[in-house]
């Protein structure tokens, strides 16, 4: 059932912009109930990571957070997409290269609740961190998909 709103969503998105991406990521009818049969658990990361849908124009991710859990400060490679929260509050760390460009230092940081998008632009660095009692469940919409990501220590 997932795949095929995922599908009818995203399936027919060429190159989108930020906001025919987001369109489409809010009109899916999806709710923590719904998506719940397909969170998954943490393996190899510090977070729970599936993909939904892997089209040649767009990436559709599930994450799930545990509490007091963080990612890796991280960016997309020329990715850009969105955050879409459906449990939780999600804390985002911006951060930036420091003067060698080998290491990073935060920035800011921004925290977005349930129901709440958050923005993830071309090259940005950042981390999610979940500093709550209660997973933060997101899905992720990202275009192109994702590929030469970069972990930062």
């Amino acid at each position: 059932m997932i795949h095929a709103l995922l599908e009818k969503a995203f399936g027919s998105l060429t190159c989108p912009t930020p906001a025919e991406l987001r369109a489409a990521l809010e009109s899916l009818p999806i709710s923590l109930e719904t998506i719940s049969p397909y969170v998954p658990e943490p393996e190899d990361l510090p977070y729970g990571r599936k993909v939904l849908l892997a089209t040649e124009h767009v990436e559709i991710v599930l994450i799930v957070l545990p509490p007091d859990k963080e990612s890796a400060a991280h960016n997309h490679g020329h990715s850009f997409g969105w955050e879409w929260i459906l449990a939780g509050d999600l804390t985002n760390v911006i951060y930036s290269l420091d003067e060698e460009g080998r290491g990073v230092r935060p920035e800011k940081s921004v925290t977005v609740h349930a129901g709440d998008f958050c923005y993830v632009a071309p090259g940005e660095i950042h981390a999610i961190r979940n500093q709550g009692e209660t997973p933060v469940v997101s899905i992720n919409a990202y275009t192109p998909p994702l590929c030469d990501c970069q972990q930062y220590k």
